[in-house]
């Protein structure tokens, strides 16, 4: 159990401010200084215990492991092979392996970190060595990079602490002194904030913060949940080249398919890789050639977003852990794990947005069935070819969407459902002036009779299973409804340009989830002192 309450502090009785310090103050538009000044640690404090402790066993264990590498008898697996392997645990090879890539917070029982004795600039007490540099501060360089639209990594943090000194004081550093010699209080050096950077990472604890903190802005009512949520994947360029592989195809001998995967290799200097006893691994596991269309290819990392459309928030990003998936599998466990989270979110939730790629009845049905929510998504033609036989009077073809086209290529309007006779009704459009384009049409007397109004046709429900009769995708209603799901984007935008950088610097799922848990955590920074 973490006690979180913190002895009384005697305040300074004299505080120095630089001049450059009170300028900053005075520009209301400077987000990153403005949010660092009022940050308070108090609610980061389990998040503290959890670092300082792994980072005491970090540093306990690298004597161990070099030890036990040097003893490691040699790994007889090659590496075409490890690659094989490696491609046959992804997630669109394997259908066991889960959609999503989640880095669950590793809760360690504190053994030598007291949470009733470290606060900002006062890291927990070591009988030997130098004091570890402070986690309020570092937490805080990154969170104010990360402010400051730039990429939230530690070469990005290191140069803007050295190059921005009034930085630097705002996270609580000092500025290194050659007179006064080494201080546990200057800031970090390059390796130093790598180490913070891969523990909080691998230990999962920028998403415990982020968490804790989306909590904490529902809780105080600056979040309120709403009726609709939004739902979407996007992308980021992956830092690493890709290569192709041929799989053997299960169950035939003579066909292979083609595999996009990044290279194999081991996370060591050994000078002869192949003969060394460490094991081989991906080169940027979680990377994945992403298809927006026929003549759009990107290799990349693919993330799941869920927001808020109203108040236009993210709640939670999570990467997938094989960017070639497709959009839909990761909505249901992207579900599960929201309401796991943030249970006060589903007692309003009535719908969740989608685009095309959810447009699947098996998935709407699974949707609802698991949650109790209505899946809406645009239809989805995934090639269907258009219905050419038994149609209307003067009606060339209805499109694999489900629109019909009349013999002069106008598309017609869905006007309502006779639920009686189990029917569709369309009609046709009218032009900028408000009339009916039936009453100019050249084939009006082969095709429309009346003197006025438009030429409706009716198409039975059977010829269009995948529209919804009770509340069909192409009406206005549903449109108006869908209309709000366009929120995604612009919170893609934020996430990857405004908070920091659609290309990636590292690679892995584990630096890219982090990456995408420092940019929720940056956006809800945001939100809380609004």
């Amino acid at each position: 159990m973490v006690v979180t309450s913190n002895a009384a502090v005697q305040l300074p009785m004299f505080q120095m401010v630089e001049s450059d310090d009170l300028a900053l103050a005075q520009q209301e538009d400077l987000v990153w200084y403005e949010r660092l000044r009022a940050f308070d640690y108090r609610p980061l404090l389990p998040v503290a215990v959890q670092y300082y402790e792994a980072l005491w066993r970090f540093n306990a264990a690298q004597v161990e492991l070099r030890k036990e590498a040097q003893q490691a008898a040699m790994n007889p697996e090659g590496q075409y092979r490890a690659t094989l392997r490696l491609v046959e645990g992804r997630a669109t090879v394997n259908k066991e392996t889960p959609p999503l890539f989640d880095v669950k917070a590793q809760m360690l029982q504190p053994e030598h970190v007291d949470a009733k004795e470290i606060r900002p600039g006062v890291p927990p007490l070591r009988l030997a060595g130098m004091p570890p540099k402070c986690f309020f501060g570092m937490f805080q360089a990154f969170v104010g990079v990360t402010l400051q639209g730039k990429q939230p990594e530690p070469e990005t943090v290191y140069g803007e602490l050295r190059n921005n000194p009034s930085f630097a004081r705002t996270c609580g550093f000092t500025l290194p002194d050659s007179t006064l010699g080494y201080r546990q209080s200057d800031w970090p050096s390059l390796r130093k904030l790598e180490q913070f950077d891969q523990i909080m990472s691998t230990q999962g604890l920028w998403g415990m913060a982020a968490v804790d903190q989306v909590a904490r802005n529902l809780k105080s009512g600056k979040i309120t949940p709403e009726s609709n949520i939004v739902h979407d994947t996007t992308h980021y360029t992956a830092y690493s080249g890709m290569h192709t592989i041929n799989l053997a195809i299960v169950g035939s001998e003579d066909e292979t398919k083609k595999k996009s995967v990044a290279a194999t290799t081991k996370n060591c200097r050994c000078k002869n890789r192949h003969s060394c006893p460490h094991e081989w691994v991906s080169a940027d596991d979680g990377a994945g050639t992403v298809t927006k269309s026929t003549s759009k290819q990107y290799w990349a990392h693919k993330a799941s977003t869920i927001g808020l459309p109203e108040q236009q928030i993210l709640l939670d990003a999570v990467a997938m852990s094989d960017a070639a998936s497709h959009d839909s599998q990761g909505l249901v466990p992207h579900l599960a794990r929201l309401f796991a989270r943030y249970p006060e979110l589903q007692p309003t939730l009535k719908r969740v947005l989608d685009d095309g790629a959810a447009d699947d009845a098996a998935l709407k049905a699974e949707v609802a069935k698991t949650f109790g929510i209505e899946l809406l998504a645009p239809v989805n033609p995934r090639g269907r070819q258009p219905l050419t036989e038994g149609l209307g009077r003067g009606i060339d073809h209805i499109t694999g969407s489900g629109t019909p086209i009349c013999k002069e290529g106008y598309p017609f309007e869905l006007l309502g459902c006779r639920q009686e006779t189990e029917q569709f009704i369309f009609r046709a459009p009218k032009d900028d002036e408000g009339k009916f384009v039936c009453q100019t049409c050249p084939v009006k007397d082969g095709c429309y009779r009346g003197d006025d109004g438009g030429r409706q046709v009716t198409v039975a429900f059977d010829l269009l299973p995948w529209i919804d009769p009770q509340f069909p995708q192409s009406s206005k209603r549903f449109q108006k409804v869908m209309a709000k799901r366009t929120a995604i984007e612009r919170l893609h935008k934020l996430m990857k340009y405004d908070y920091g950088d659609g290309r990636l610097t590292k690679r892995g799922n584990v630096s890219f989830q982090a990456l995408l848990d420092k940019t929720l955590l940056a956006m809800h920074v945001v939100i809380s002192s609004s």
